[in-house]
C-alpha cells in the first residue's frame, strides 16, 4: 500500500422534516463500533432550521475496522464506486461516497448524490498527485 488514510469523516444533514434519530441510526448502520455524533445546529436554504450529523475518524484502527466493513456493507456497489474513483476524489486527495440515508436507515446501502449520508476519507499518498490518490483508492477498494 503506497498511502494511508488520515481521517473519515461520515455526515448526514436532518431537515426539519426528519426525525434526528432516524438519521441517527441511517448512519449508525455503517458503523460496526461504537462511536459519538457530533451535532450542530443551522438554517437551511430557506431559512428553516437544519442539524448536521457527524462523525469523525482518526484512529487506525477505528478507519480500518470502519473501512473494511464499509467495503462489506457496499456489496455489489463497489463495482460502481471503482468505475466513478477519479470523480470522487478532490484537490485535497478526499475521496467522496455518498450513501442513499433512506436506504441506509433500512440496512441497505446504495450509492447516491441525492440526500445522502457523506463519506469523506482523506487519503495521503506521496506525492501529494491526484493519479497517486486515485491508485491507493483503488488498491483500497480492491481489499475483501
Amino acid at each position: 500500500m503506497k498511502g494511508k488514510i488520515e481521517w473519515i469523516k461520515v455526515s448526514a444533514v436532518v431537515h426539519s422534516t426528519e426525525s434526528r434519530e432516524k438519521v441517527s441510526q441511517a448512519i449508525a448502520n455503517l458503523f460496526p463500533f461504537d462511536f459519538e455524533i457530533q451535532v450542530s445546529e443551522a438554517k437551511g436554504h430557506f431559512g428553516n432550521p437544519i442539524e448536521y450529523l457527524e462523525v469523525e475518524l482518526k484512529k487506525s484502527s477505528k478507519i480500518k475496522t470502519f473501512w473494511e466493513n464499509l467495503l462489506r456493507l457496499l456489496g455489489d456497489e463497489i463495482k460502481n464506486l471503482l468505475e466513478t474513483l477519479e470523480e470522487r476524489i478532490d484537490a485535497q486527495n478526499v475521496l467522496h461516497i455518498r450513501i442513499d440515508k433512506q436506504k441506509a436507515f433500512l440496512g441497505d446501502f446504495k450509492l447516491s448524490n441525492v440526500d445522502p449520508i457523506a463519506i469523506k476519507v482523506k487519503l495521503v499518498v506521496y506525492p501529494a498527485r491526484k493519479e497517486k490518490a486515485l491508485e491507493f483508492a483503488k488498491e483500497l477498494c480492491s481489499i475483501s
